[in-house]
């Protein structure tokens, strides 16, 4: 191959690979959130780094390449967030389930994004978060830890969801199996320490009451329901683990 052919081969790669780069910065603009985390959900007295990014085929979401400038709109006392870096800020003193809006312009104003932001309080409600169901379960009044027998419908694995607003959702966010398997209303009985799901997907799926132990200063969770469940033995429950 001469050295003309060997500059225009490489000159072609290159002026590809800066295409295929341009389309995949343009899919990622076009397809651009505030994550990673929907709704953006921060303890009082803590802060989290909101960031602008797209999602990917069976992965998690990635940050995104372009400028940002960050926003709250509408103000609320004891929440800022940096222009520039995105990072949130909530006093000690922000009530439990207080709300805002965050906003993102990116790229000098080709996408504008926004994302709810509620602020929560684990002495209102501690099952706020994302907690992962283990693959044992507990049974009985002593709690005896044992591994399941296998079940078709089993929610052994799958990732719950509590919302400051309500909601609730189980199952899986990435891989071939990701999808929802339950979603909808909650309600929070902190005396009792009950919880009755209100599912709307799967549609007619009835409402179940459940009792709830948190262990390890609040990490670990017996989540048992008080009726027949699809994939527990009588009796038995879940152990989740905050994530």
């Amino acid at each position: 191959m001469s050295w003309a052919q060997t500059c225009i081969t490489c000159c072609g790669l290159f002026l590809a690979s800066v295409c295929f780069a341009q389309k995949a910065d343009q899919w990622g603009l076009q397809n651009a959130m505030i994550g990673p985390d929907s709704p953006i959900e921060i303890r009082s007295g803590s802060s989290y780094d909101a960031q602008a990014m797209y999602p990917v085929t069976d992965g998690p979401l990635f940050p995104l390449r372009a400028s940002v400038q960050w926003s709250i709109s509408p103000p609320v006392k004891g929440i800022s967030i940096d222009a520039k870096s995105g990072k949130i800020r909530v006093d000690a003193g922000v009530p439990h389930g207080a709300s805002t809006t965050v906003h993102a312009d990116v790229a000098h104003g080709r996408r504008k994004l926004e994302e709810k932001l509620y602020v929560f309080n684990a002495g209102n409600n501690p099952l706020i978060g994302r907690w992962v169901v283990g693959p044992n379960i507990v049974c009985g009044q002593a709690r005896e830890t044992k591994s399941p027998a296998p079940r078709p419908r089993s929610l052994l694995g799958t990732l719950w969801k509590f919302h400051v607003d309500g909601q609730f959702w189980v199952g899986k966010e990435m891989g071939k199996a990701a999808g929802t398997l339950l979603s909808g209303n909650y309600e929070l009985d902190l005396g009792a320490a009950k919880i009755k799901l209100s599912a709307k997907v799967p549609e007619g799926k009835p409402e179940s009451s459940w009792s709830y132990v948190l262990k390890d200063s609040g990490k670990t969770l017996l989540l048992r329901p008080l009726e027949s469940w699809d994939d527990l033995e009588p009796g038995c429950g879940y152990i989740l683990s905050l994530r």
